[in-house]
């Protein structure tokens, strides 16, 4: 192995250890510093979307504030809500405050600010969701079933769980456990162990290449459109922010170490190439298509559109700015059901250029640029 050789192993390796040291320290936090309650904070603008005629509040020895409108007079209390452990949702922790009255019943809940894709929060927001808990005692709140929003299962699940911890730590009970047992959970958990035990097969196996065809609709349908799970930049900025909760999120801990385990053995773009529900979109528009396709042509004097991309996101980031990365990649087109027009275009925009291009969209995909960074690459010897 040459100097240039020891230079670039280094740099991935390292690479890859920052960020894998970066999630554990911030996934794992919660349990190692026992930092819950004291990182998130309420304040009077929160209160008032619970209460709009609050004045002021205070905090009582047993947690909950209570408050009060302008003539002192008490109109209720609202709880923040407890053990984040459970209360992770696609993009990190999504904390609840949680309005009751004298009797204990829930008048309303909010959330709280969080990582969450701003589509996924605006559907949760509504009397199918989050209000059917509006007039529902707090310890009715414990056993209390709600269905999970098809589309937002992670969001859903975190505030459900939320409201149930809550509930469960004021009135003193044991909480019941999130339940997702039903058949067709079940039947999503085989869905994808048996397409990621493809995915390798199909990256190492010689001679299956004439079969996929059929595992990238596999692909399309079950991480797309079923289980809805894709890396984004949008994700990773979450995880390293908020944290991450490998046991709520399992299955995209799953494609993620995956990816990065596949791809330093050799099989570079292993996620762009046999995960992303996206990639399998345009290559599948690609395969059909009449038409001839070319590249899009995106570098310019030895520098490639999606790595500009990338460091403006990373910049953007590192200076402050809090931009809505949902909207900056197409990954949430596979939400359909609710999310905006303009997200709806920008994937189809990306088909139509599948049209005339092969894999237009990969060839700027900021998440295919880190993965890509952080995978092995070999270089060949050159001679000093």
């Amino acid at each position: 192995m040459n100097k240039k050789q020891i230079g670039e192993s280094l740099y991935q390796y390292t690479l890859i250890l920052i960020i894998l040291s970066a999630l554990a320290y911030r996934g794992g936090r919660d349990f190692i510093l026992k930092k819950n309650e004291a990182e998130i904070s309420v304040n009077l603008e929160n209160i008032k979307e619970i209460y709009p005629k609050a004045f002021n509040y205070t905090l009582t020895r047993q947690g909950a504030y209570d408050v009060y409108d302008k003539n002192s007079n008490k109109i209720g209390s609202a709880l923040l809500s407890s053990d984040y452990s459970q209360q992770f949702g696609y993009g990190g922790r999504v904390p609840l405050l949680i309005g009751i009255n004298d009797s204990l019943v829930i008048t309303k809940i909010i959330l709280l600010p969080n990582n969450e894709t701003r589509d996924y929060i605006a559907t949760i927001y509504g009397e199918k969701f989050i209000g059917k808990w509006r007039g529902v005692r707090l310890i009715d709140a414990i056993d209390f079933k709600v269905d999970i929003v098809s589309g937002a299962t992670h969001t859903s699940n975190a505030v459900i769980a939320g409201v149930r911890h809550t509930a469960s730590s004021v009135m003193k009970s044991d909480a019941s456990i999130l339940s997702e047992s039903n058949l067709w959970t079940n039947v999503k958990d085989i869905l994808f162990l048996s397409l990621m035990l493809l995915s390798v097969v199909m990256a190492y196996k010689k001679g299956i290449g004439k079969y996929r065809t059929i595992y990238l609709f596999l692909v399309l349908v079950i991480m797309g459109i079923i289980i809805n799970n894709a890396l984004s930049v949008k994700l990773l900025n979450g995880w390293l922010k908020d944290g991450f909760s490998w046991r709520k999120n399992w299955q995209t801990s799953v494609v993620f170490l995956l990816a990065l385990t596949i791809s330093f053995t050799g099989k570079r773009k292993f996620y762009c190439n046999y995960l992303c529900p996206m990639g399998a979109l345009q290559e599948l528009t690609n395969r059909f298509t009449p038409l001839k396709k070319r590249m899009l042509p995106t570098r310019y004097k030895g520098i490639y559109v999606r790595e500009l991309y990338l460091i403006f996101i990373a910049g953007a980031l590192l200076l402050g700015f809090t931009p809505e990365l949902s909207y900056a990649e197409p990954f949430m087109f596979f939400s359909f059901r609710f999310v905006g027009i303009g997200l709806i275009i920008f994937g189809i925009a990306i088909i139509l250029l599948s049209l005339f291009f092969t894999k237009p969209w990969c060839s700027v995909c900021p998440t295919g640029c880190l993965m890509d960074t952080i995978s092995y690459k070999k270089v060949k010897n050159i001679e000093y």
